[in-house]
């Protein structure tokens, strides 16, 4: 395989880097400068013009089933560069099996599974050797495990044969546990290289790209794995769960949020087993294998409880880090995008931080959810609610207003003001108008409180007549409930 293309050390240099960065636009000018300079070199100008019309076309167009219709139409010429690579003239020029990979890509995007698994064996997938590949084949690399178990995945079997069902699921399961490892592989080399440039680092996103702008935007993250890669990373834990291999499934997971929730939902203080720092055995590094990271002053968690508030913790942080601040309509999708991961991750924290009594540090992380919370009722009421769990009344009468104010046709947060203002404000007066309000919503808009709601009125007028000063205000006080 190819990880330059062999020609002038400047130009190489340069496409190579552009290669490694995803700047196909750059890449495509210097295949033109390659072409005008140099003879003899047209099939490797095909194929990186191939190669970035391949890439540029699936950034804004990433594949998924709802596009096929587009990749069928819209993929055409990147297909015919990469296939005039596949001769004996690519094959000199060491293109041929990077072509076979790439093409393999190509017919995935356009639901052709099974011509891309066989592009996929002429490349030579599975008699590659581990070896240290640029970041850029190791990228393609990695796609391509994932793209044959999900086409494997995507294509029914034509027997019923129990065995060959199992060896069937046994191939999807390694081909994307191989993708996964060499996805990570990739992004730790990638933040290496970058961390020594000065660069960005690569994220685990797709779908949203963040507009580059002044804006308060996520940072920009010029490096993504794709959808392809992400799918795998997803899938490879989920199947070992489905063969109950739970250990082999938390060991694959690799996105903080989702192991959370495994552990949340599927382990119990009786099996959970301390997954820390195994001793490895003295075998050399497989170039294709992640690193691990090891040393004396790395916390290990102890128990199911600390590893998943560990996880959900490293989740919020990446989840502010990402938040898309500004209002502007164009940027709405992203902004969606990235409330839907935080309040993901805030409804865990929730529930994990209340088993334990823990509503400070509960609070503590819906202050920091605020700044990006303008208008979401959601993260409002959970907030008010930690407020009253942590004992903080006063400002939790306050939020419980704006979540009123937010939500007009529900009664629960009138209510729930109106007994903070009963039983610990001592303010009568302004719980009885929150009740009188909360019996107003429930009767234009039935939530079942409507029993809950007279009571709570009948309380109001109880201890406000407790308090009156006359006669005739108790008995007036008291003739309403």
């Amino acid at each position: 395989m190819t990880s330059k293309p062999k020609a002038s050390s400047r130009l190489e240099y340069e496409i190579s880097r552009s290669r490694d960065e995803s700047n196909w636009k750059k890449v495509a000018d210097l295949a033109e400068q390659l072409n005008q300079r140099s003879t003899g070199f047209d099939i490797l100008v095909n194929f990186l013009i191939g190669e970035c019309k391949l890439e540029q076309f699936l950034e804004e167009n990433p594949p998924i089933e709802s596009n096929i219709p587009k990749a069928k139409t819209g993929l055409t010429e990147a297909k015919r560069y990469l296939q005039t690579c596949i001769s004996e003239q690519g094959a000199k020029l060491n293109v041929m099996r990077d072509a076979h990979l790439l093409l393999a890509k190509l017919l995935y995007s356009q639901g052709l599974y099974d011509d891309s698994l066989s592009h996929l064996n002429k490349g030579g997938l599975d008699s590659l050797t581990e070896k240290q590949l640029s970041n850029r084949i190791m990228k393609v690399v990695a796609e391509s495990f994932a793209i044959k178990g999900l086409c494997l995945e995507k294509m029914p079997l034509s027997t019923t044969s129990k065995f060959k069902t199992a060896e069937r699921e046994e191939q999807v399961l390694q081909s994307l546990v191989r993708a996964g490892d060499l996805a990570l592989r990739y992004l730790q080399e990638m933040e290496r290289t970058q961390g020594n440039t000065g660069g960005t680092v690569p994220q685990l996103m797709s779908g949203v790209n963040p507009p580059t702008s002044g804006s308060p935007l996520p940072p920009s993250t010029e490096y993504r794995i794709g959808p392809i890669l992400e799918t795998a990373l997803q899938r490879a834990p989920i199947l070992y769960i489905k063969n109950n291999n739970l250990s082999c499934a938390i060991e694959q997971q690799t996105m903080a949020r989702q192991l959370a929730e495994v552990l949340l939902r599927g382990v119990s203080e009786k099996n959970y087993i301390n997954y820390g720092f195994k001793k490895e055995k003295k075998n050399p590094e497989s170039p294709w294998k992640p690193k691990k990271y090891m040393g004396p002053n790395l916390f290990v968690p102890k128990d199911e409880n600390e590893e998943i508030l560990l996880l959900l913790f490293i989740s919020e942080a990446m989840a502010v880090r990402n938040a898309v601040l500004d209002l502007s309509p164009e940027f709405q999708e992203a902004r969606m995008h990235s409330y839907s991961n935080v309040t993901a991750v805030y409804d865990l924290l929730a529930i994990s931080l209340c088993r334990r009594s823990q509503f400070n540090l509960l609070v503590e992380s819906f202050e920091r959810a605020m700044k990006f919370s303008f208008d979401k009722q959601h993260v409002w009421m959970q907030f008010a609610l930690s407020l009253i769990s942590s004992g903080k009344f006063a400002r939790a009468y306050l939020v419980l207003q704006e979540v009123s104010r937010l939500d007009s046709n529900n009664s629960l947060p009138c209510l729930l003001a109106a007994r903070i203002c009963y039983d610990n404000l001592d303010l009568p007066e302004r719980g009885l108008k929150m009740a009188e309000k909360a019996l107003e919503r429930e009767i234009s808009h039935p939530q079942n409180l409507l029993a809950r709601c007279h009571v709570a009125v009948g309380l109001g007028h109880e201890m406000m007549s407790i308090i009156a000063r006359t006669q005739s205000d108790r008995h007036s006080l008291r003739k309403g409930i």
